[in-house]
């Protein structure tokens, strides 16, 4: 059993006080990185993408990799489906390959097993239960037509069998036909991007847009798009309670506006003003890893202030672990 929240924050530390509460814990310094800190938006609603930055080399290669891949699916169409099944070409080397769906998640190309080729994934879930086709489905389906999967999948390779995460690029393109088709690759244990980390509390703060606290259940899903790896997504009122928590569901109801690192910073407090001063921006401090160890890690943490249908004002964040 994994220990509470509070029990691993006092795990070998010494206490600092957590007023509203009543309880002793440990975290780390806080430091809200003002430079990174984006500037006040117009309204509280989401800020239109202008195109991510991603901080990677692998992550940034797989992008490129995908977009070149729709540029030659939209230019050949279904001629250039027998180069991407060629094992040691352009398109699929190693663990790299292209794979095509249909808008309704038929598989088109699958380099791994073509023999799968014209069964449907939308259905298909990974070993934690994500719903993996509907979720690429989704994701390409989107306004712009591209975007990030992540979930748990087994490598190409049958001497590792053992499910790792990967996060999988989608683009939505269109053959010369005028069809539409989804073109996808994926990386296995990639590295953490804090465009990922915009990219879920963005759309987080959509939903809570739309459906208000009805959108607490999907927010709280680890089988659904928000928690992933480390990472998942949490809600706070401005007077500091924690509303959504699915890593660490102890600390749901509870006021921690007090919650002090171990240099007496109120953490909750500092990141709560940064988002109702400043629209959105990213924080740090130290906090636990779900389902690790009790010592805290440093966590950077972006967080976004969002106003819901009947005008309640809430904070929607989410953070990465540093290595």
């Amino acid at each position: 059993m994994v220990p509470s929240l509070f029990g691993r924050l006092l795990g070998g530390r010494g206490p600092s006080l957590l007023l509203a509460m009543g309880i002793g814990l440990t975290l780390g310094t806080l430091a809200i990185d003002r430079a990174a800190a984006l500037p006040p938006p117009a309204s509280t609603a989401p800020a239109e993408a202008k195109g991510p930055v991603y901080e990677h080399a692998a992550v940034r290669q797989l992008v490129a990799f995908v977009e070149a891949a729709a540029a030659e699916i939209e230019r050949r169409g279904e001629k250039a489906f027998p180069d991407l099944r060629r094992r040691g070409g352009r398109w699929f080397q190693g663990e790299r390959y292209v794979f095509v769906t249909d808008p309704q998640a038929r598989l088109l190309v699958y380099p791994p097993d073509s023999g799968s080729e014209g069964a449907s994934i939308l259905v298909d879930q990974d070993f934690g239960g994500k719903p993996i086709g509907r979720m690429l489905v989704e994701r390409a389906g989107e306004a712009d037509g591209r975007g990030w999967v992540h979930y748990q999948w087994r490598r190409p390779n049958p001497h590792d069998r053992r499910p790792v995460w990967k996060s999988t690029y989608v683009v939505r393109a269109q053959l010369p036909s005028g069809a539409s088709v989804l073109v996808g690759s994926g990386l296995y244990e990639p590295p953490m991007e804090k465009a990922f980390v915009v990219d879920e509390v963005e759309a987080a703060a959509v939903l809570l847009q739309q459906q208000g606290r009805a959108a607490f259940p999907q927010l709280r899903d680890r089988r659904g798009r928000f928690f992933y790896n480390d990472t998942y997504v949490f809600v706070d009122t401005l007077e500091g309670v924690e509303l959504v928590n699915p890593a660490f569901a102890e600390v749901e109801g509870r006021n921690i506006l007090q919650l002090r690192d171990a240099e007496g910073r109120p953490m909750v407090r500092d990141y709560l003003q940064l988002a109702r001063e400043r629209g959105s921006g990213w924080t740090r401090y130290l906090w636990p890893q779900p389902d690790h160890s009790s010592l805290p890690v440093r966590k950077h943490t972006y967080v976004r202030q969002v106003v819901l249908p009947n005008g309640e004002i809430l904070v929607v964040g989410s953070g990465l672990y540093e290595p």
